[in-house]
This record gives structure tokens, C-alpha cells and sequence, in this order.
């Protein structure tokens, strides 16, 4: 083999042993969530059993097993079902997006005869301590059964990039959009790969193993990215939460100390709520906007009169407002007869609306940060969403319920 050859082989090994590593971590962390949820259980199971196969492939991990078990033809057999059995998963996922029963049944019974004749074509076979047609000088145990193996797993490849190149384009959804995409790529190049190994059955060239563990390194990643996605999706909405909930925070622990009754429990140090939260991100920052909204109602009647041309919907006008009517209350003020003008709000929906009192909180902020309680210049435009009606819809409302979507 060339220099060039070798050292494509090296990067490829390389490239493959970092995707296994990175395959089974993926594996692992989406275990609980993908177990949970039909849909994305047959594409992890497929996952799985390629990250099965490829890790037993390593020479590190096949060494230990053959060590612990004291058969190497059984390693490599277990190699062979658990590859077929990743392509059975991702053809019985592609059937199962055309929601024909019928043919996901015909296809695992389909999957269950092929990986039979497998075991019988192995044990009718001369003994043999792998399972391969790299470096031997036939087909290890048969050839009938490579082609078979190579059959199976070329067919349902073919499947499944169909299938991600039809609904990848057309998705509703961005993120499952871009996990059929990354999925459907990292099974096209397990299908170049499985193609490649077929076609150095007949013509022995030196160039076709120095390509297979490239092209099993780059499958390994995509299909590690296509399963990692939602996770990667839930890390980002919860990073955000936390940011949120950090912004409004100051607000909300002002406000509350001024009215105590609107908390539905006892308010705690900010690090403590960050580092162990009563519930989900989503809840505690709903939790803490109804609590702040809950607040404002009732300091709406220790606020001062607001000038005709001022709207609270205003965050600048609204932080002002806020920080003038809890000094009054916690001052001992008695509450006077309000116009309601505390109450204009800036958002219809929790969005909006969490929106909206992260800028009061930071207007209210730099309030402290000058000393002073900033007024909105005379006549000035007031703050407000696009479209968005001035008054906050008070019927309780709940977040939005938590679902992974995506490969």
C-alpha cells in the first residue's frame, strides 16, 4: 500500500474511533428520553446497534471480549447481527413513516429471516476465527454469506436516504428538517461504504480499504449529530430559561418583598433556585412573570398619577412606576384609588409578555445603578410589540409542554 493510502487509512481510523467514542456517548445520554418515546425508539435502537457493531469492530474492545469470553468467532458473529440489526431498525423506521402496517410487519419478519440464515450460513460454515473479506483470500465464512449481509444493509441504506431526501426538504419542522438531513448523509455514506466492500469481493483493489474506515468515521458522526439534536435543542431552550429567569430575577425579588403574599413559596437565594430549582426551567420562569404580574396589580394602587401622555406599556415608564409605588407601600403609604394604568402591559401571550418584563426588569435595574427614577421624556413613543394589545391578558396560562422532535 502507498504512503498516501497508508496515511488516508490512519486519518480514517482516527476519524472512525472518535466517532464510535462519540456514538456510544450519544447512545447513552438519549437512552432515557428515546426509550420513552416510540417514535424516536427505533432511531436510537438503530443507533445502538451500529455503535454496538463498530465498537466491537475496535481492536482495543475486541481484544478484551475475545479475552473475557474466549471466542473470537462469536465476537465477530455478534459484530455481523448486531450491523444487520441496526439496518433492520432503520428499515422498519422508514416504513413506519409511511404508516403502512402491514409492510413494517412483512419488514421485520424480513429482518428476522435474514439474520436466521445468517446464523445457519456461519454455523454450516468451516471454522473460522472472523468474519470478513478484508485480507483473506476468500470470503470469511462464505460468500454467500457476505452477500446476504452486504444485501440487507445496501437495501435498507437505500431506504432510508429516500426517505430523509423526501421529507428533510419539506418538513414542517426546522429541527427535524436538519436531523433527517444529517441522518439520511451519515446513512448514504454507511451505503458507500457497504457498496465499497462489495466491490472489493471481485476486484481486490488496494484503494477500497483505505476508504472504509473514512466512510464508517463520517457515518458515525452524522448519525452521532442527527441523534444528539434534540438534546442539543433542550441545552439551548434551557440556557435560555436560566437566562431569563437571572434577568428578571432582581424585579421579581423586589417586588415580592414589597407584596410577600403574590409568592406561591417562600423566595430563596437566587444561586440556591439556580442550583437546585422547585420544578422545570420553563415553570419557575412562568412562575416568577405570574408572580411579578401579580405583584403589579397590587401596587397599582400606591402608584403615583401617571402625566395623560405616559403608558406604562412603556418598559421605562412602567420600571419607573414600579419602583416609586413599592416605596410608597413598603413606606407605610396607604393604597389610594387607581386608574389602572399599572396594569397595561405589553404582551397577550407568556412570550410576549416574558419579553416585555425582561426589559421593565432591565429599565428597573439601571434605575438602582443611577439613583434615580428615569420618566419617560413628554409626547415620547411608547415601547410596545408589533401588534401586540397594551393590556395583559389575565386568564392563567401555562408553559408550553416540553417535546423532542428530530431524529
Amino acid at each position: 500500500m502507498s504512503a498516501a493510502l497508508t496515511r488516508l487509512t490512519d486519518a480514517g481510523t482516527l476519524l472512525e474511533n472518535v466517532g464510535v467514542v462519540c456514538m456510544v456517548a450519544a447512545v447513552l445520554l438519549r437512552a432515557p428520553a428515546a426509550l420513552r418515546s416510540p417514535p424516536q425508539r427505533g432511531i436510537w435502537l438503530a443507533v445502538a446497534a451500529a455503535a454496538a457493531a463498530m465498537a466491537l469492530n475496535r481492536g482495543i474492545v475486541c481484544r478484551f471480549v475475545n479475552h473475557a469470553f474466549g471466542q473470537p468467532h462469536l465476537t465477530a458473529a455478534v459484530t455481523s447481527l448486531c450491523g444487520v440489526l441496526s439496518s433492520a431498525a432503520v428499515l422498519d423506521f422508514v416504513i413506519a413513516t409511511t404508516g403502512n402496517r402491514q409492510r413494517r410487519a412483512g419488514g421485520r419478519l424480513a429482518a428476522a429471516a435474514v439474520m436466521a440464515a445468517m446464523v445457519l450460513l456461519d454455523l454450516t460454515a468451516p471454522w473460522n476465527a472472523q468474519h470478513t473479506v478484508l485480507d483473506v483470500s476468500s470470503p470469511q465464512p462464505s460468500l454467500a454469506y457476505w452477500l446476504i449481509v452486504i444485501g440487507a444493509h445496501l437495501t435498507a441504506n437505500a431506504a432510508c436516504v429516500r426517505v430523509c431526501w423526501r421529507y428533510g426538504r419539506y418538513g414542517p419542522n426546522r429541527a427535524l428538517r436538519i436531523g433527517l438531513a444529517l441522518f439520511g448523509l451519515g446513512t448514504a455514506f454507511a451505503g458507500t461504504y457497504w457498496l465499497l466492500y462489495l466491490l472489493y469481493i471481485p476486484l481486490r483493489a488496494n484503494w477500497i480499504p483505505a476508504l472504509l474506515p473514512l466512510l464508517m468515521g463520517l457515518h458515525s458522526l452524522l448519525r452521532t449529530a442527527a441523534l444528539t439534536l434534540p438534546l442539543l435543542a433542550n441545552l439551548r431552550r434551557t440556557a435560555a430559561e436560566l437566562r431569563t429567569l437571572h434577568q428578571l430575577w432582581p424585579l421579581w425579588r423586589d417586588l415580592v418583598d414589597a407584596v410577600p403574599q403574590v409568592a406561591l413559596a417562600d423566595p430563596r437565594p437566587r444561586l440556591l433556585e439556580m442550583l437546585q430549582p422547585r420544578g422545570a426551567w420553563n415553570y419557575l420562569v412562568y412562575r416568577k412573570v405570574m408572580e411579578i404580574r401579580d405583584a403589579i396589580l397590587v401596587l397599582r394602587d400606591y402608584a403615583p398619577p401617571a402625566p395623560a401622555t405616559s403608558r406604562t406599556a412603556d418598559p421605562v415608564a412602567l420600571a419607573a412606576l414600579l419602583r416609586q409605588a413599592r416605596g410608597a407601600k413598603l413606606g407605610g403609604r396607604p393604597p389610594r384609588a387607581s386608574a389602572g394604568t399599572v396594569a397595561e402591559m405589553g404582551g397577550h401571550d407568556l412570550a410576549t409578555e416574558t419579553r416585555f418584563l425582561v426589559e421593565v426588569a432591565r429599565a428597573y435595574a439601571a434605575t438602582a445603578a443611577n439613583g434615580a427614577v428615569p420618566r419617560p421624556p413628554i409626547g415620547s413613543s411608547p415601547r410596545t410589540a408589533s401588534g401586540v394589545p397594551s393590556r395583559l391578558n389575565t386568564t392563567p396560562h401555562g408553559p408550553d409542554n416540553e417535546e423532542n422532535h428530530g431524529c
